[in-house]
């Protein structure tokens, strides 16, 4: 049984709301019909013949809504006509609320209210229950499926275990909102592919994918597929069925993924996963420290030969390979909508950047896969519980400047939402003693943190339209987003950096928001991701001369296109203004995306799509001079390295 507020909202008083216009942008903390199948009927609704039963009823009410201008003498003549009692009149609303007379049935004066030209609408008065809230005793902790601004611990990053704070009430993806909307639950498979899912740990065990064509332990492979009792998925690092990680905390991070997409709700154990029908597909790929290329491209062949819906890739490199981006490109034309993490490197994926300081992981941008170009990515970065772009959390409470603590990727044309990342409770490997109070729980932050978030809103969307593919289900996430004030800024940059200790202004991802499940549930799913110049599929013709404009980082790169000639020589030059840095890159023919570092671009001698570039200087002005190896289309790319302002490129030969 579902728990449940007390509280009830009648259909009348919402449609009266939106006929204001009060509620028309918020987030219904109300759902409408959909209440959950454990209801019992009303009293007195079993003469209705709307629905199953589920639906409930205010007993002999008919809500009517009249059409502009009606006249209100007329109103009311037709209700006296029809034996109707108007139940607390409401002037200027175009709305009543009436009381069927004795006698007379609420379906039958229905009919005879539509039959009139006054007439707009005329149904029941329906009732409205809030939101299930489920009975898993940490989902007080998970703020990001449902944020009231409670207290909730926050990811241990060296501070200790314990450390509390309040977020935004709202801030979150309306996950509970979302459970009692959806009408349809159909089944929805999303495939993990990282450091291996525990399948025995408690949340996870009945949201293991179960392989439909395989007879558990009999050393048979059952159904022809290459993998002998893959029931529930595969490693691809020890070649064997079993996909539960190695027995540490950094290899718990598949296991931590899953949780956050599809730990089992409402079972009274640990947390609430994104996705209530969702099963996992459980793809170990290597540890924490070896997720190979090789085993990932093994990976998504198999999820796309065993029917996956959605692919979480919460992973990512600076090199850019042909051979991972042919594989999602293979999945998308499957159906599959591939989930990526946008990086960790607090930095603009627009811009080409490179450190490993001693001691220190590396940061990099752009982060492949999510900066391909394909139409099924889905790349997302991270957002906290005050709807701002992730930081560390602690950073406040010790005095730490947040532009030190900001790790979230972000990219105008190479993100495309933010989705909760922060202080995220989800399940670790089972046994695992971390010295705290959730034994088989632990915060996480990170970007592989916000991607599961989404991918678990793309197993939503799939089971309720089975019918979706990939760019719908996409789509539809895009067009939902929220769009508070807050992620048009971050924190992320400091002095050393040469930007001072403002807040960055700027357009940080595509759709400039955060993910919204109630929303995505019923949102469209018109092209949301329209070609920008900004890459190598929006490229503009080059004429010459040309003035342009880059701003970062709202927009960092404008790219144009030019047949060449085959061993003519040719200059391209770059006037900025004075004071800024600006980059200037040529780009052969058959480039798919800027910033195409291949393996060849960091090996002496080796092939590189980057014909010639003038980078890393500090000027706007720079001149590219070059023989075309052969005859094709070029692309020349301006880019504002932390910087913009108008500029002149202009073309000749030499």
């Amino acid at each position: 049984m579902l728990a449940r507020f007390g509280l009830t909202v009648s259909l009348a008083t919402l449609v009266a709301a939106s006929l204001v216009g009060s509620a028309a942008s918020a987030d219904p903390a109300i759902v409408m019909g959909r209440s959950s199948a454990e209801h019992a009927r009303a009293p007195g609704n079993d003469k209705y013949p709307w629905g199953s039963g589920i639906a409930r009823f205010v007993p002999g009410h008919v809500v009517v809504v009249w059409k502009e201008n009606a006249p209100g003498q007329a109103t009311r003549a037709l209700n006296a006509r029809l034996g109707t009692r108007t139940v607390a009149p409401t002037s200027g609303l175009n709305v009543d609320v009436v009381q069927v007379g004795g006698g007379t049935s609420v379906p039958a004066t229905i009919r005879r209210y539509q039959r009139s030209p006054l007439v707009r609408f005329a149904e029941p008065d329906r009732i409205a229950s809030v939101a299930v809230i489920p009975n898993d005793p940490r989902f007080v902790q998970q703020w990001a499926l449902h944020n009231t601004g409670q207290s909730h611990e926050m990811t241990n990053q060296g501070f200790g275990f314990g450390q509390s704070r309040h977020g935004t009430a709202g801030a979150d993806v309306k996950a509970p909102e979302a459970w009692d909307a959806q009408a349809l639950h159909g089944p929805a498979v999303v495939a993990v592919i990282d450091t291996g899912v525990d399948i025995n740990q408690p949340d996870l065990t009945n949201r293991s994918w179960v392989n439909p064509g395989e007879i558990p332990g009999n050393g048979i492979d059952d159904d022809l597929n290459g993998f002998v009792d893959d029931v529930n998925g595969w490693d691809f690092q020890g070649n064997d069925k079993n996909p539960t990680p190695a027995n540490s905390l950094d290899d718990s991070h598949g296991t931590h993924v899953a949780g956050i997409v599809a730990a089992e709700n409402d079972n009274n154990e640990g947390i609430s996963g994104v996705c209530p029908d969702c099963t996992i597909m459980a793809l170990r790929i290597g540890t924490a420290a070896s997720l190979t290329l090789g085993n990932e491209l093994k990976a998504i062949n198999y999820a796309i030969r065993n029917h996956a819906n959605v692919i979480n890739l919460s992973l990512g490199d600076p090199v850019w390979s042909k051979a991972e981006r042919a594989a999602i490109a293979r999945a998308g034309k499957s159906g599959i909508l591939v989930v990526v993490a946008a990086g960790n490197s607090s930095m603009d994926n627009d811009i080409q950047f490179y450190e490993h300081p001693q001691g220190q992981p590396p940061s990099w941008a752009p982060s492949y896969p999510a900066s391909y170009t394909l139409k099924n990515i889905l790349a997302v970065a991270a957002s906290n519980d005050r709807d701002q772009y992730g930081y560390v959390s602690q950073c406040q409470s010790q005095h730490i400047p947040l532009w030190r603590c900001g790790f979230t990727s972000w990219g105008h044309d190479s993100v495309d939402v933010a989705a909760p990342g922060v202080d995220i409770l989800s399940t670790v490997k089972a046994g695992l003693s971390l010295g705290h109070t959730y034994p088989n729980y632990e915060f996480f932050d990170g970007t592989s943190m916000a991607a599961p978030m989404v991918a678990g809103i793309a197993g939503m969307v799939r089971s309720e339209h089975p019918g979706y593919g990939a760019v719908k289900i996409k789509n539809a996430i895009m067009h939902s987003v929220n769009h508070p004030a807050s992620l048009r800024l971050y924190d992320a940059w400091g002095p050393e950096a040469g930007v001072g200790k403002k807040l960055l202004a700027g357009h940080f991802t595509r759709t400039q928001g955060r993910v919204n499940a109630l929303r995505a549930l019923t949102s469209s799913t018109a092209n949301a991701t329209p070609l920008t110049d900004g890459n190598i599929g929006g490229a503009k013709a080059f004429t010459s001369p040309t003035v342009g404009l880059v701003s970062w980082p709202a927009d960092a790169n404008d790219v144009y296109w030019r047949k060449l000639r085959k061993g003519t020589r040719y200059q391209v030059v770059l006037n900025g203004p004075p004071g800024v840095d600006m980059d200037l890159w040529v780009w052969r023919p058959r480039t798919t995306e800027i910033f195409q570092f291949t393996p060849g671009c960091f090996v002496k001698g080796g092939r590189c799509p980057a014909l010639q570039a003038v980078s890393g200087g500090r000027t706007a002005d720079e001149k590219v001079t070059f023989r075309a190896p052969k005859t094709g289309i070029f692309y020349i790319q301006v880019n504002g390295w932390y910087s913009g302002g108008r500029y002149t490129l202009t073309f000749k030969k030499v």
